[in-house]
């Protein structure tokens, strides 16, 4: 009788978990943009990039939206910062909105019962290491603002949407990407690992009541770098693009490079990412 009444109560329990999520609400950058920076500039080039993304295939967002059976709304943009205030990005003369003005601007329709991803942080970062890439206002940029400007997101989408539910995907290792010269991978080590642990301790310290969780995104793509043949991929023939949007010097074998670009993975690595980030998914929030 009474493990009758556990299996009920975790039953319920997981029924109760799918009904508390309505939708998923993503903020974030390249590595999610499902074609939404294309809309705007007509950036990256399409062909070479597949349908405006940044990669040769489908984002690891899109792979999770088409596997689950509630409404995925992706607000991904390529080149997005925290903070367009601090630093942001322009391509073709448009304006790619930061954290901040991607909450403050993009209808979500977003609910207390929504789940809000937030994959943001690289390209704030990587303007502190090469600042000529991006537009930077604040010549003050640090970690400590760009964590503050995650914290103040959240605070501004828990007041929005009366926001229950968050979960943050760490800043990958791009000190392994093409984009970083080999003279400033190890203080960009530094940074990306002392940042991680900033925003995620900012995070918990300034946020209450409210259910936070994080997916260890950066570690999850150093045991892909490690064993890119796992994959059908390599590390040491480069990037597919030397750099970001060419369209003349590509490369015949993209399905053979780790990084399509400078500055973003294959479609094969998005494909493993959706699915990893699927499994996570169903285990935190029994999401399907």
């Amino acid at each position: 009788m009474r493990l009758s009444i556990i299996a009920s109560l975790i039953a319920l329990s997981a029924t109760s978990a799918v009904a508390s999520i309505d939708r998923i609400v993503l903020y974030a950058d390249s590595f999610s943009d499902n074609g939404n920076d294309y809309r705007g500039s007509k950036f990256p080039p399409s062909p070479p990039y597949w349908k405006g993304r940044f990669s040769n295939g489908p984002t690891w967002a899109e792979h999770v939206a088409k596997a689950i059976s509630i409404p995925f709304v992706n607000n991904g943009h390529g080149g997005a910062t925290t903070n367009n205030e601090d630093v942001y990005s322009a391509f073709n003369n448009w304006t790619v909105p930061g954290l901040k003005q991607q909450v403050a601007t993009i209808k979500t329709h977003g609910t207390p019962k929504s789940l809000y991803i937030i994959e943001i942080g690289y390209n704030d970062l990587n303007a502190i290491i090469n600042p000529d890439q991006y537009n930077v206002v604040n010549k003050h940029l640090s970690k400590e603002v760009i964590a503050k400007n995650v914290v103040d997101s959240v605070k501004a989408i828990i007041k929005k949407y009366k926001a229950k539910k968050f979960l943050f995907m760490s800043v990958p290792p791009f000190d392994h990407w093409p984009v970083i010269q080999a003279a400033d991978k190890a203080r960009t080590n530094k940074l990306i690992t002392s940042y991680n642990a900033l925003v995620t301790s900012e995070l918990k310290k300034k946020i209450h009541g409210i259910d936070l969780k994080f997916i260890d995104t950066h570690g999850w793509f150093l045991e892909q770098l490690a064993h890119p043949e796992n994959l059908g991929l390599s590390t040491s023939n480069g990037p597919c693009d030397w750099g970001i949007g060419n369209t003349t010097a590509i490369c015949d074998d993209p399905e053979k490079h780790f990084f399509f670009d400078s500055y973003h993975p294959e479609a094969k690595v998005h494909k493993a990412w959706g699915k990893t980030a699927l499994v996570q998914l169903k285990q935190l929030y029994n999401i399907h």
